[in-house]
């Protein structure tokens, strides 16, 4: 099981990803599919950040119904 601050680096490692691929996709020489794959990595590492974040809530001890992100009341 990992540790609040284990969960809080992957968390900003994965933000960064996150920016690094929107920046890719605003690149106004990037190809349609250079796009499209930017876009498939940011879906991906959305959902992954999703979990992670969901993750730091339980350990945390905050209740979350899914539909918010929570980092505290």
């Amino acid at each position: 099981m990992d540790t609040a601050g284990s969960l809080i680096d992957k968390l900003s490692i994965v933000n960064i990803k996150i920016f690094k691929a929107e920046d890719a996709k605003r690149d106004p020489d990037a190809t349609d599919e250079e796009i499209a794959s930017s876009t498939r990595l940011t879906n991906r590492l959305n959902k992954h950040r999703n979990d992670l974040i969901g993750e730091l809530d339980d350990i945390l001890g905050f209740e979350n119904d899914g539909n918010i992100k929570m980092y505290g009341k």
